[in-house]
């Protein structure tokens, strides 16, 4: 008997009480924090317990889950084990990519988006020290980013393409395949950022091909600050050596030697010491979206940003997100004179979204927010217009 979409979407719901805050918020902002499961609290106890009783041989626990818990954000996206290893954010991480690649060349060119994360501008922009030539490519519109637009800057010149799968300002999401493919005819390298949507939309980085994946468990996947996770082609593991470095990137790093002779797997990408805890509370989140299913929170999420785009084109409110299901990704963008204020009144009355500028309010539901919840929003934020 096929399951009826209310059943399916009941069945999602029991998981609100998995999670703390939704007896107390209207919690909407799922784009930028996912709700913290309550799993974490006896998660962290553990780490506390593993420290407190084991002391230093604590990290023969520790050590470990770099790449154990690198393993269960991978079963999201169909990686291999071995090939995803937890860093602390993912400014680190573009960062160590950066450094694996030489500017010095006619092959020194830098391709991505204009409405990319400002890490991402900061961090490439400054490559052009080395002699990155950094070439933005620009939305027509402020929402959208035509693929053609993407791969015609993508050329024999093109040595790193470092793009956001969906976009933080507007929700677009872009043909990560089409730009992949580009870029790999033409011998360049792509850095898929994935976290808009890793946990509300599918990836699969085999089928994609895709070089390095960067992103952070803060968002859809409700796993908290300080867990980013950075995948790597298995068969590019050895092809580069990071400049920026550090001891445990080391083939035997306790053997202290003052010559640096990289891991010959994931772990020469990682650096210095990892933030353990962070761990802990991020496993909580992976292990709770992989048992809801993303393709379930996806169906339901399609469903519902729809709900809230109709509900706000009977308000008469500018909606800055796409409107095709194929584009949109988990987040609702709506502006209006006076926005900004009433994002404030909103957030002070306990309806948890958050405002940018050329945005407007972004508002995201999740796998356990209810219809209610959207009405109830919509309903406060016509009050406060008026």
């Amino acid at each position: 008997m096929i399951e009826s979409r209310q059943d399916h979407e009941a069945s999602l719901l029991q998981w609100r009480d998995a999670f703390p805050v939704l007896k107390a918020k209207n919690y909407l902002v799922n784009h930028s924090l996912g709700a913290m499961p309550q799993r974490v609290v006896s998660a962290l106890q553990d780490y506390a317990q593993v420290w407190s009783t084991e002391g230093i041989e604590a990290w023969e626990t520790w050590f470990p889950m770099v790449t154990g818990v690198g393993d269960e954000v991978g079963a999201l996206m169909n990686a291999p084990a071995g090939s995803v290893i937890m860093h602390q954010n993912v400014s680190t991480l573009q960062s160590i990519l950066a450094s694996c690649f030489d500017f010095s060349g006619r092959k020194n060119k830098v391709v991505y988006e204009a409405m990319n994360f400002t890490t991402v501008h900061y961090l490439w922009q400054a490559q052009a020290r080395l002699g990155a030539r950094i070439h933005l490519v620009d939305s027509p519109d402020g929402i959208h980013l035509p693929t053609e637009c993407m791969l015609e800057a993508i050329d024999d010149d093109t040595l790193v393409v470092p793009i956001s799968h969906v976009l933080f300002q507007s929700n677009y999401v872009q043909d990560a395949a089409a730009i992949i493919e580009k870029a790999h005819r033409h011998g360049a390298y792509v850095i898929l950022d994935t976290y808009q949507s890793l946990g509300i939309l599918n990836v699969d980085v085999q089928a994609l091909g895709v070089d390095f994946v960067v992103g952070g468990s803060v968002k859809w996947l409700c796993g908290g600050p300080g867990a980013a996770y950075l995948y790597i082609r298995p068969d590019l593991v050895g092809r580069f050596e990071p400049r920026q470095t550090g001891w445990l990137s080391h083939r035997d790093p306790f053997a202290f030697q003052l010559d640096m002779d990289y891991a010959d797997n994931s772990l020469r990408y990682l650096g210095g010491s990892p933030g353990m805890a962070s761990l802990y509370a991020a496993r909580e989140g992976y292990r709770i979206i992989r048992a809801v299913g993303v393709d379930a929170i996806r169906r339901k999420s399609l469903r519902q940003t729809r709900l809230l785009m109709d509900l706000a084109q009977e308000a008469k409110l500018t909606i800055k997100n796409p409107q095709d299901d194929a584009r949109r990704g988990g987040t609702v963008c709506l502006d209006f004179e006076g926005s900004a204020q009433v994002a404030k009144q909103l957030i002070g009355s306990g309806f948890q979204i958050d405002h940018r500028p050329q945005c407007g309010i972004r508002v995201s539901p999740h796998f356990y927010n209810t219809d209610a919840e959207l009405h109830a929003f919509m309903a406060q934020l016509q009050d406060l217009r008026h």
